[in-house]
């Protein structure tokens, strides 16, 4: 199964010249635990829940801080095509919770490490044990579609 399959197509982003500030409101606003950092359209970073804590132990103004100083720039990426095994693995070695997805150059989605090991746990109960894919559906928010 491809990455494409789990992967959210409903981006947060926000450009490298906002505020950390103002990345946080669109991750609270949106339920998330990043924000895709984009320029001109090009993902050129990632700013994570990690990161803020990180801002937070520091004292910093998140007013203040621009976005660029406080990304990881560069981010790990993965391919639509990819499976999502890969992204599991790359996800573990790496320590990524959120994985941005491209396709031919272009930002088209993200996955987080929720949308992976859900989709693997409602696989694998669902071989082997309805009533448990149902629990797991439901604990992840998940329809039964």
């Amino acid at each position: 199964m491809q990455i494409g399959f789990v992967m959210q197509t409903s981006l947060v982003t926000a450009r490298p010249d906002e505020t950390v500030a103002d990345a946080i409101r669109r991750m609270v606003d949106a339920g998330v635990g990043s924000v895709a950092v984009v320029e001109d359209a090009s993902l050129v970073g990632i700013f994570t829940e990690r990161d803020v804590l990180k801002l937070a132990a520091a004292a910093s103004d998140f007013e203040r801080v621009p976005l660029a100083s406080a990304m990881t720039r560069n981010p790990i990426t993965i391919g639509a095509d990819d499976g999502i095994l890969e992204a599991a693995a790359l996800m573990g070695q790496r320590k990524l919770r959120h994985l941005p997805v491209v396709q031919d150059g272009n930002l088209v989605g993200m996955v987080s490490i929720r949308d992976v090991l859900g989709f693997l746990a409602e696989r694998l109960f669902s071989e082997k044990d309805e009533r448990a894919a149902e629990t797991a559906r439901a604990l992840l928010g998940r329809s039964a579609n």
